[in-house]
């Protein structure tokens, strides 16, 4: 399988998380869908598979114009200065989501699993594609300007951001880790009434850390209502990431669409 520089770096940018850390992310503005063509093209696969294609493509288009209403309400935090801005992008698209598929009659249950699926869907490639981008997220350069930019959270320059403290780690227990005490897509969703939809979008960092090989271990999130996002992450180990309320697997990952 041929992969092309342009999808490769798409990989590079989804390797920390369910979206980008990196040493400065590309900022996109609202009408230029170019960081979220993956978003909609792995959504709009899963829900062939679930509502078929028909009515798959209805509902994509009808993703596609909420999003469009919708980010000119996401909060500015940077621009392009803030690795945290292409979270927030992604916060806004998958709020597009939730709202259309409940227009539908879906439940939040039902529209977490379509959010789950459509992260698996965007990690099919070669697993050791996957792993090798996965590991450049361990190098002393990556380190180095994540803890940077970790510690420009604490200037608290803008209300809608995130407010992270990097933890070092001592390469046993982990390598190194976040404490997230303010989550950006926490407070948007918030302010948009979708509390709810919050701990089902936490759990696309379980995909993206299986996929990648990242390692990450999280028992607490905001979602979850604990006092921090506690993500620790270690090269080649197994990921656990404490899901909603439910043990793992989650019930609603197993539960008949």
């Amino acid at each position: 399988m041929e992969i092309e520089r342009r999808k490769f770096l798409k990989i590079s940018a989804i390797t920390a998380g369910a979206v980008v850390i990196g040493g400065g992310a590309i900022y996109i503005m609202t009408r230029n869908s170019d960081i979220l063509d993956d978003h909609f093209d792995g959504t709009e696969k899963v829900l062939v598979a679930r509502f078929g294609k028909d009515r798959a493509t209805g509902l994509a288009r009808d993703i596609r114009q909420e999003y469009e209403t919708l980010a000119p309400e996401m909060p500015y935090i940077g621009g392009e200065e803030n690795i945290f801005t292409e979270w927030l992008i992604y916060g806004v698209y998958y709020l597009s989501v939730y709202r259309v598929l409940k227009a539908e009659g879906q439940t939040v249950e039902q529209v977490g699993k379509v959010i789950y699926d459509t992260f698996k869907a965007m990690a099919d490639y070669p697993k050791w594609l996957l792993r090798l981008v996965g590991s450049l997220k361990y190098n002393k350069k990556y380190v180095s300007q994540l803890k940077d930019a970790i510690a420009k959270t604490q200037e608290l320059r803008y209300p809608g951001d995130w407010v992270a403290k990097f933890i070092e780690g001592n390469g046993e227990e982990f390598d190194y880790g976040l404490n997230i005490t303010e989550c950006g897509i926490y407070k948007f969703y918030h302010s948009q009434g979708a509390d709810e939809l919050t701990p089902y979008l936490c759990l696309s960092d379980c995909v993206i850390s299986e996929a990648f090989d990242r390692g990450l271990v999280r028992y607490k999130t905001l979602a979850e209502g604990a006092e921090v996002c506690d993500f620790r992450y270690k090269k080649g180990r197994n990921t656990f990431v404490n899901p909603l309320r439910d043990g793992w697997p989650p019930k609603f990952l197993n539960e008949r669409a």
